[in-house]
């Protein structure tokens, strides 16, 4: 329990018989879309607006297959491109380690290269489940769920960009999440950092807070997230959880830098005022192992949040191995990706701890996405071969887009 189009052309109908090569690494900046205009957070210096941009990763085989997926938050350099040339001839299914006919681990020759440059297993395990002519969940184990909640991630300062609205403007925009379908919510925090004065952007926090639940009532999970906003300020953060215990948060994210002495002080301030609200946090750090400080010996986190895409589909899964004997749940973080979303989803649909998966409602024209479904806040997985998703030839080969860079 999460705390209190059309096919794909490139999916066989039975899989590739081995071995195949890569033959090429196509790289390309493409436009993903949000569903609205986004405001800023407590560290933005503008709003997100209305799109973003991912690094499209096309790993192509000399069967024709190919393997579809974005970096991370960077872009390629140098560097990178000099490491990639490694998978050029690679057979893709010797990439990784296999046991039992599941996706174990990174293959030692390739282990150096994937732990580096994680966001490689997007497009690697695209292209390993089309070759083997299955969905990408399914290198990962068996089904525990048939569909994966999720929240929506869009709930950022429109307070503040449209002031003339006020909180108003918030409680819009989660009165429109759920009426679209959305059975969880999460509220950026954290005004007092840097858009407002400390005090004033407290109030202001504990205001939203108060008049979104107000709003949707208390069946939709209200999560709140002050990305570091709070991390001069421990009292402060103190009196928001004080101050919202009526509103039953379903979680506090990130409310200051992953400290576990500053988290181990909140907990233990929590436990003896009897405050049960769960924590979560850890989209900063960069692998599973950096967790067990905050589930050892006590848990910290009730939340892990690795990045999908800098984190990596599995450093998310051993994440979420690490924690669930600690009792700790998992969602990987996710922003500004639609890929990731997926990513995402064909995980937690194989992971009991992993609870839901979070969504920022985008959308990139560039690509074609089939097999899934998203009713009751919750997506069905797709069964289509890898992840389920092909680069849309005409929209990707539009002039707006630029040169790509090929490594060959």
């Amino acid at each position: 329990m999460f705390l209190s189009t059309a096919s794909v052309a490139l999916g066989a109908a039975k899989a590739v018989a081995a071995p195949v090569r890569i033959s090429s690494i196509t790289l390309s900046r493409i436009r993903g879309d949000f569903h609205k205009f986004v405001a800023m957070n407590a560290y933005d210096n503008e709003p997100k607006g209305t799109s973003y941009e991912n690094v499209l990763v096309r790993i192509m085989t000399d069967a024709g297959i190919e393997g579809v997926g974005v970096m991370g938050y960077t872009r390629p350099d140098a560097e990178f491109l000099k490491d990639i040339r490694s998978l050029l001839g690679a057979d893709p299914e010797a990439v990784y380690e296999f046991r039992d006919g599941l996706l174990w681990g990174r293959a030692a020759e390739f282990s150096t290269l994937l732990t580096k440059y994680k966001h490689l297993d997007g497009p690697l395990c695209d292209l390993v489940g089309k070759l083997r002519a299955v969905p990408c969940w399914k290198l990962f184990g068996e089904s525990v769920k048939d569909r994966v909640e999720v929240y929506d991630g869009t709930l950022y300062f429109s307070d503040i960009w449209y002031s003339d609205r006020g909180v108003q403007a918030v409680v819009d925009e989660a009165r429109e999440a759920i009426q679209s379908g959305y059975r969880g919510i999460k509220l950026k925090i954290g005004r007092g950092s840097k858009w407002m004065g400390r005090s004033e952007g407290l109030r202001r926090d504990i205001e939203v807070i108060r008049s979104v639940r107000s709003a949707i009532g208390f069946r939709p999970r209200l999560l709140v997230d002050a990305n570091n906003g709070y991390r001069d300020d421990f009292e402060g953060a103190w009196q928001l959880l004080r101050e919202t215990q009526e509103q039953r948060l379903d979680w506090l994210e990130e409310v200051f830098p992953e400290d576990a002495e500053l988290y181990r002080q909140l907990r233990h301030r929590m436990q003896q005022a009897g405050i049960e609200t769960p924590i979560a946090d850890g989209e900063n750090m960069r692998a599973a192992e950096d967790f067990r400080p905050f589930v050892e010996p006590e848990r910290l986190f009730d939340v892990m949040q690795l990045d999908i895409r800098t984190g990596g589909i599995l450093d998310c899964r051993a994440m979420s191995q690490l924690g669930e004997p600690h009792g700790a749940q998992a969602v990987p973080h996710n922003w500004g990706s639609q890929v990731g979303l997926l990513m995402s989803l064909h995980l937690a649909k194989t992971q009991k701890n992993i609870v839901a998966a979070e969504d920022d409602r985008s959308k990139c024209a560039a690509l074609t996405v089939s097999g899934y479904e998203f009713k009751d806040g919750a997506y069905s997985v797709s069964d289509e071969p890898g992840l389920g998703l092909r680069v849309n030839e005409d929209l990707y080969e539009a002039p707006e887009f630029p040169a790509k860079t090929v490594v060959a």
